[in-house]
């Protein structure tokens, strides 16, 4: 059976080589997908002309470009021409674009293959891996537990290698949190690097693609990729005018750590009653690590964290009309989202999405939507504030204060706020997301159950460049990641 290379660069050495055709790379992973994923259930569509792409690619005669012949999948809240896109969502199940999102487009010019389309959450609003349209999506490292959302299909697939990298969306953690979980490098760019064009909108200023990968390397290839000035998407302009930030066409400086100013978010680093030990020791042992490396540490803080965070929390606010818009844009058919909830189509425990669905049409009517914008300002500044006044490179924390949580525990609502005995998810991924900020998260190590860990580095808007080189030398000190035992847990030979 063909060895699968573990990163981009390993895999186009291959193909420089003449040992492999990207027809053999893309059956490969297919293979691997019909052996492991029916346990893991983190793909809902497979590009039935994924094989024709390949051939297409080792027949061409054109330059390769940073992409050539890399397998990819793509979260099923962004448009593939010809392959069903329904956002999670049982009711939009049918629901086939016409065209390719413009990040797809990117990534078609960049020599990616397109294998599947993954599984999420409906509408992407939980933090969990189950939706109407799919059932619940299971962690490649420990098959009773989640592997985080919204982006969980992304996170199970890249994890468990049936692609080498994929494509996700971040509104308030989507990307980091399955990164967490399933030991991956998630990268939220800054709002408009990437175009949202084509991408199901959820709270428009917050909603970030971006890539998950193994390697920061490889994450940051495909962000290179995808980034780039987008008509449909205004947001983009700033992606371009000079000085943007460079991902993967320029050579990281080595070393990062060197030298960096990095401030401790001491309050939300899992000290609080309900947080994981484990995870405040590789805390701990990361923060040794950076220190090691040369990086100053400084302990910050933001005052009235939480009221902050729950003030700017715009879902109920204005979810609804721009989830509206993407329906209609994209042809689906449904144009409201409460038609959806209608349907009753919905998971039991979707109470967020029916919350939507019963909020207003239009945010400007609600008196706390501006509230929320003013406040959004406020923590904005706060953080900056703090790169400001202690000459920061980046912000640190664990992205997640708990492991990867039971299928168990989250079924039993655990996490519910309406259910008994609950807490809310203990994720820091809100801060940089309802701030507008890039952030990347990268693992660092493993509990004693050898569940993974990630921290998260948040950095300044469009200093997304500045934020992967520190990511990559905190990849360097940290533990390798360890890819998840799938013969041992899923019992096949893939």
């Amino acid at each position: 059976m063909l060895e699968l290379p573990q990163d981009i660069a390993g895999l186009q050495a291959l193909y420089r080589s003449g040992e492999v055709t990207v027809s053999e790379i893309v059956a490969a992973h297919l293979k691997r997908i019909e052996a492991l994923d029916p346990q893991l259930n983190s793909v809902v569509t497979l590009n039935r002309a994924a094989m024709d792409d390949a051939a297409r690619l080792d027949a061409g005669t054109a330059p390769r470009g940073p992409l050539f012949g890399v397998p990819v999948v793509i979260k099923d809240n962004i448009d593939t021409a010809g392959i069903a896109t329904a956002s999670g969502s049982a009711a939009l199940a049918a629901h086939v674009p016409a065209a390719d999102a413009h990040l797809v487009v990117r990534l078609r010019e960049a020599g990616a293959v397109i294998l599947a389309k993954t599984a999420l959450p409906d509408f992407a609003m939980s933090w969990h891996g189950h939706s109407s349209r799919s059932g619940v999506t299971r962690n490649p490292y420990d098959l009773s537990r989640d592997p985080g959302g919204s982006s969980s299909g992304t996170g199970a697939a890249v994890a468990a290698g049936l692609a080498m990298a994929g494509v996700g969306t971040d509104t308030g953690g989507s990307i980091r949190v399955p990164a967490s979980f399933c030991g991956l490098v998630g990268i939220r760019p800054t709002v408009g690097l990437v175009s949202r064009h084509g991408v199901t909108a959820l709270v428009r200023e917050q909603d970030s693609p971006g890539p998950l990968a193994r390697t920061v390397a490889d994450a940051a290839t495909l962000l290179e990729a995808m980034t780039g000035w987008d008509p449909d998407d205004p947001f983009t302009a700033l992606a371009v005018l000079p000085p943007h930030p460079r991902t993967a066409q320029d050579p990281l400086p080595p070393e990062a750590l060197k030298g960096a100013r990095i401030g401790v978010l001491r309050q939300v680093c899992a000290t609080v009653p309900g947080d994981d030990p484990d995870v405040a020791r590789v805390v701990e042992e990361s923060l040794t690590a950076m220190r090691e490396a040369g990086a100053s540490l400084i302990d910050v803080g933001i005052p009235r964290l939480s009221d902050l965070l729950h003030q700017t929390f715009m879902y109920l606010r204005q979810s609804r009309r721009d989830i509206n818009h993407s329906l209609t844009r994209s042809g689906a058919p449904f144009t409201d989202i409460a038609e959806i909830v209608a349907t009753r189509q919905l998971r039991p425990t979707d109470a967020l999405l029916r919350a939507v669905a019963k909020s207003l049409e239009d945010p400007h009517h609600d008196g706390a939507y501006g509230r929320g914008l003013e406040l959004r300002t406020h923590l904005q500044h706060q953080i900056a504030g703090l790169f400001a006044q202690h000459k920061l490179s980046a912000l640190c924390y664990p992205s997640v204060r708990i492991p990867a949580p039971s299928r168990t525990d989250i079924d039993d609502g655990a996490f519910d706020t309406n259910a008994p005995h609950s807490r809310p998810m203990p994720t820091n991924t809100l801060l940089a997301a309802q701030a507008a900020f890039p952030a990347v998260t990268t693992p660092t190590g493993s509990t004693s159950g050898g569940l993974p860990v990630g921290m998260e580095l948040l950095g300044l808007p469009h200093r997304d460049r500045d934020l992967i080189a520190l990511a990559t030398d905190l990849e360097r000190i940290t533990p390798a990641r360890t890819s998840p035992t799938l013969t041992a847990v899923l019992g096949s030979t893939a």
